[in-house]
């Protein structure tokens, strides 16, 4: 056999080699052969303090009336800041209020009908009638101006994240378990133990209005921007707040996709 020939046959011999080994290793006990689920895990806690925003609206503007040129002004933004002002103070007037912050949001975004301002306010220690009875304040202030709150965000807020995260962990771990053992019954085998695990997008975005999109809904979460688009473009940031229905603590939610085992050993006989 020539030099060139057993080359080639080397070289034929090492490719068969290659393909045949993923099957082969499936085939082996232990390989890919396993069930996977996905877990689902949250964990909650009172909040230290809650960011809120508000997003008022000039109600002309809102039910179709044309958006107004803006006039010159010695200090920007400075008419819509004195047209907000009774909000402001209604505000202030809560006693768990620790700061408020009036953002005036570009010309190009009045033009595309965009709120008059947004209001940021930090809360500390707050509690769902608290908060409730402030949102109401700010909805009856803003309609004593002819203005309407278009958007009210939340985000809450605690320094102890890292336990919340490990309890949302646990519990989606034990989900996942509840998940695969129902899987193994069905399949009439014996589940085994855990050989691979990873993290997941619990929430994604949070649709915030008109399309727009924003932070996750874990509060733990880093805060994102909205992303630009819908009728009031990039002025939300933080998702969506409902005193009917959100709880108005921490919640940590996380996701886990765990592939267990298939335990032969344990296996179901067949009737």
């Amino acid at each position: 056999m020539t030099r060139s020939l057993r080359l080639v046959t080397i070289l034929m011999l090492f490719g068969s080699l290659a393909l045949a080994s993923p099957a082969m290793a499936q085939g082996e006990p232990g390989g890919h052969a396993g069930i996977t689920v996905t877990g689902y895990g949250m964990a909650s806690a009172p909040a230290e303090s809650a960011n809120l925003e508000f997003l008022i609206v000039d109600q002309d503007v809102f039910f179709g009336g044309p958006p107004q040129a803006p006039e010159v002004e010695a200090t920007p933004g400075s008419m819509a800041r004195e047209t907000v002002a009774p909000i402001v103070d209604a505000i202030e007037a809560s006693e768990s209020v620790e700061s408020v912050e009036v953002v005036i949001p570009l010309v190009s975004e009045i033009y595309s009908q965009a709120p008059l301002a947004r209001i940021d306010v930090m809360v500390a220690n707050p509690d769902l009638d608290g908060l409730s009875t402030l949102v109401n304040d700010v909805t009856q202030a803003a309609a004593g101006e002819r203005l309407l709150v278009g958007y009210v965000g939340a985000q809450f807020e605690t320094a102890d994240c890292a336990t919340l995260e490990r309890a949302a962990r646990e519990a989606a771990l034990a989900d996942a378990r509840d998940r695969a053992a129902i899987q193994a019954e069905l399949l009439e085998v014996g589940l085994g133990e855990v050989v691979a695990s990873a993290d997941l997008d619990a929430a994604g975005d949070v649709a915030l209005l008109y399309g727009a999109q924003g932070a996750s809904a874990s509060n733990c979460d880093a805060v994102g921007s909205a992303s630009a688009g819908g009728q009031f473009g990039p002025s939300a940031s933080l998702p969506g707040f409902d005193p009917t229905s959100d709880s108005g603590e921490v919640e940590v939610h996380r996701q886990l996709r765990v592939t267990f085992a298939i335990d032969s050993a344990g296996a179901t006989p067949e009737s």
